[in-house]
C-alpha cells in the first residue's frame, strides 16, 4: 500500500462515519430546498436543540412552494425539565401567540417529557424574507431562531384583481374586476381560470384560460339581493393553482333629501324660501312626492313643484315657500315664535325626511309685539272710543239754562 493510500483510508472512513446520524436522535433540522422536509427540534431551555452538533437555535431555510411539517421533542439533555410551546411568527407579531385562533402563525401544544407534539403539513406560500420562531414560554432570552424563506425559482404564474371591492351595486345592475395572469420565472403554460361566489351572488368570467401564462381576464357580477357577498377567483395551471378574492357589496336603489338652508327666520307677513334638494343613490330613478307637516299652525307651506323625477345618477330640486302673512276671512296674524317644519319625500315604499327650524319674528331688531298684547291695545281703544261717545251724547242731552 502506498503512503498516499495509507494516509487517504483513514480519512474517507471518518467521513463515513460522521455521516450517520449521533445518538438515537431523528434527523436534526437543515437548510434544504426540498419539495417535501420534516423538521425536528428538542425543546432545551438554554435554546432549540442546545445539545445537537448544530448548536442552539438553527436557522431553518425553505423555500416558496415547500410542503413542511415538524415534530417536537423535550431534550433528554434538558436536566430541569419545563414545559414549551413552539409558535413559528408568519405575521412577525414577535412572541404574540396567534394560537389557536385565526391566523397565519404555526404553533405546537405544550412540549413535555410526556407530549411530543407535531405541527402537520402545510405549504410555505407566503413572502420569502427572514421570520423567527419561538417558545413562546422562555423567548426571546433563550428559545428563539431564524426561519428564512427563499424566493421560489420553480416557474409559476400570480393572480390579481382590480379593483378587489365591487359596489355598491344595485340589484339592476352589474359590476366588473379585471383579473390579470402575470408568469414568474419563465412559466409558459395555459392557466384555466374559474369563479366561486358566495350564496346569492352570480359570478362569471371570460375567457376561462389563459395561454402562455400572461393576459387578462373580465370578472362579471350581479345580484337580485341586498348584502355583502365574495367571490374567490381560482387560476390552475402545471404548478398548482393560485387565487384572489374580490367582495361584492349590493344595496337596494334609493335617495337621499338634504334643504338648504335648514334653518330660516322671515317677518309677521313676509315668507321666505328653501331649497329641497333630492339626489339619487345606487341607480335610483322615479317620481318623489313632498309633503310637509308643522310643529303647530301658523305659517302657510307651499311646494313648487310637489313631484320631482329623479334619474339614475341625478338629482333634482324643489323650491319650498313658508309664509308669515295673514290668512283667512278676518286676516288672522300668523303667531311669532319658533316652528318645526318637517319635509318628507315619498317614493313607493321609499320615505325619507328632513327638518327645517322656522323663526317668525320681526323683521327689525326690537322684535313684534307678541299677539296677546296687540289685542289688549285694540281692546282699550275700542273702550276709548265707546267711553267718548256716550260723553257726547251725555252733554247733548242736557237742558240748556
Amino acid at each position: 500500500m502506498s503512503r498516499r493510500s495509507f494516509v487517504l483510508a483513514p480519512l474517507i472512513g471518518m467521513l463515513i462515519l460522521l455521516s450517520f446520524p449521533l445518538g438515537v436522535h431523528l434527523p436534526l433540522v437543515q437548510n434544504v430546498q426540498a419539495t417535501t422536509t420534516n423538521f425536528t427540534l428538542y425543546a432545551n431551555f438554554f435554546g432549540w436543540n442546545s445539545s445537537e452538533v448544530s448548536g442552539p437555535n438553527p436557522t431553518i431555510t425553505v423555500t416558496q412552494g415547500d410542503t413542511i411539517s415538524f415534530r417536537f421533542f423535550e431534550d433528554p439533555a434538558d436536566t430541569i425539565y419545563y414545559p414549551h410551546l413552539f409558535l413559528l411568527d408568519i405575521d412577525n407579531t414577535t412572541t404574540t401567540n396567534d394560537c389557536p385562533s385565526t391566523g397565519p402563525d404555526k404553533c405546537s401544544t405544550v412540549i413535555s417529557p410526556t407530549q411530543s407534539p407535531t405541527i402537520a403539513p402545510f405549504t410555505v406560500s407566503f413572502a420569502s424574507g427572514t421570520y423567527k420562531y419561538y417558545c413562546t414560554y422562555h423567548s426571546p432570552s433563550y428559545m428563539t431562531g431564524k426561519f428564512i424563506v427563499m424566493a421560489s425559482t420553480a416557474p409559476d404564474f400570480t393572480i390579481a384583481a382590480n379593483p378587489t371591492a365591487i359596489g355598491p351595486l344595485n340589484p339592476r345592475a352589474s359590476g366588473a374586476s379585471t383579473i390579470t395572469v402575470a408568469p414568474t420565472n419563465g412559466f409558459s403554460g395555459t392557466v384555466t381560470l374559474s369563479a366561486s361566489p358566495s350564496s346569492g351572488l352570480n359570478a362569471s368570467i371570460l375567457p376561462r384560460s389563459i395561454p402562455s401564462g400572461s393576459g387578462m381576464a373580465t370578472l362579471s357580477v350581479n345580484s337580485t339581493r341586498e348584502g355583502s357577498y365574495s367571490v374567490t377567483v381560482t387560476g390552475t395551471g402545471s404548478p398548482g393553482s393560485h387565487s384572489t378574492t374580490v367582495t361584492v357589496t349590493v344595496v337596494m336603489p334609493d335617495f337621499k333629501i338634504t334643504l338648504s338652508p335648514s334653518s330660516l327666520t322671515v317677518a309677521p307677513g313676509s315668507s321666505g324660501t328653501v331649497m329641497v334638494n333630492l339626489t339619487s343613490l345606487s341607480g335610483f330613478s322615479g317620481t318623489v312626492s313632498l309633503t310637509s307637516t308643522l310643529s303647530s299652525p301658523g305659517p302657510q307651506i307651499t311646494f313648487s313643484p310637489p313631484s320631482v323625477t329623479l334619474s339614475s345618477s341625478g338629482s333634482v330640486s324643489s323650491t319650498l315657500t313658508l309664509s308669515a302673512a295673514s290668512s283667512g276671512g278676518y286676516s288672522t296674524p300668523v303667531p311669532q315664535g319658533n316652528y318645526s317644519v318637517n319635509v318628507t319625500g315619498t317614493s313607493g315604499t321609499l320615505v325619507h325626511s328632513a327638518t327645517i327650524a322656522l323663526t317668525v319674528g320681526s323683521s327689525s331688531g326690537a322684535g313684534a309685539l307678541p299677539t296677546s298684547a296687540i289685542i289688549g291695545v285694540g281692546v282699550a281703544s275700542a273702550v276709548a272710543v265707546v267711553a267718548a261717545g256716550v260723553y257726547v251724547l251725555r252733554r247733548r242731552s242736557r237742558p240748556k239754562t
